[in-house]
């Protein structure tokens, strides 16, 4: 009798319904029960801020536990057309944001950089230049000031990054345009002007990493000429690899179009250059 009067109580023990508690979300004020507010999806255990939590959301990215981070530089070292080519088809939760991965990759160079002495050549070229009126023609002053500050911005790893993903959109897309991408609703469709903003994002994220990695290497005395060449050289095939996997393409056309719309790029900048060149000197012409 004692022992099924235990089994009952131990029964009803297990039965009883957990009962869970009402919150209301700190963000929108909405009463909910659950783990995550269904009105605009906050966390319902919101804790007060700390360093702790600012240190966490400071190598989040790098060490989370999405792995996205990890996942998204992986995909661009053994396969950045194949990455860059799912990320345009949707399949957008595992990488980063083309955008959101380039500053993350940009923040984690200017760190390093700054750890190891090095200049960063983030925001160092972007000082003011100083141009002086008497040791040039007044005509050509203001033209030689914004030659050399095409230079500066073009070298830039933060501006000149993205100016040139800018410039090379148009010349790619031209040149790119016969080859399209099976789409999952079976259409076939070249990449538009964002689609190859973005791929050219992940081109310049392939660079800002290799540029990271090689950062300790700078130490050393005498290899700045090599370590050039061989970045020169590795980001030449990273491009013709990527739009290789990404378009599917042959090695020898991938190449090919790559240099085309490279060169169409730079003849773009040049155009813009010699308007803006123009313009500066009927400004001077007219001011004068």
């Amino acid at each position: 009798m004692g022992r099924r009067f235990y089994l009952h109580r131990r029964t009803n023990t297990m039965e009883k319904p957990k009962t869970r508690q009402t919150n209301r979300c700190l963000n929108c004020g909405h009463s909910f029960r659950g783990n995550f507010c269904p009105n605009c999806g906050q966390k319902a255990e919101t804790k007060r801020l700390r360093l702790s939590e600012v240190m966490i959301n400071m190598i989040g990215p790098f060490v989370g536990g999405d792995n996205r981070f990890i996942r998204s530089c992986r995909d661009l070292i053994f396969r950045p057309g194949y990455m860059t080519r799912d990320y345009v088809l949707g399949k957008r939760i595992r990488y980063y944001h083309p955008l959101q991965l380039f500053v993350y990759l940009l923040s984690a160079y200017a760190v390093l950089s700054f750890l190891l002495g090095i200049s960063s050549s983030i925001f160092d070229e972007m000082a003011v230049l100083d141009v002086d009126p008497d040791q040039l023609d007044l005509e050509y002053a203001s033209m030689e000031h914004i030659v050399k500050l095409m230079a500066k911005i073009s070298s830039n790893k933060l501006y000149g990054t993205v100016a040139t993903a800018l410039f090379a959109v148009p010349s790619y897309r031209l040149v790119f345009k016969r080859y399209k991408i099976e789409r999952p609703d079976g259409q076939h469709l070249a990449l538009n002007d964002t689609e190859q903003f973005y791929a050219q994002i992940y081109n310049s994220c392939i660079s800002l990493l290799f540029s990271t990695l090689l950062l300790p290497i700078c130490l050393i005395d005498g290899v700045d000429d090599v370590l050039g060449k061989v970045f020169n050289v590795v980001t030449t095939i990273y491009t013709v690899t990527l739009y290789k996997q990404l378009v599917g393409i042959s090695w020898w056309k991938s190449a090919l179009l790559s240099f085309l719309g490279f060169m169409l790029a730079f003849i773009f900048f040049l155009i813009v250059l010699m308007i803006i060149c123009i313009i500066a000197g009927l400004i001077d012409e007219i001011s004068g």
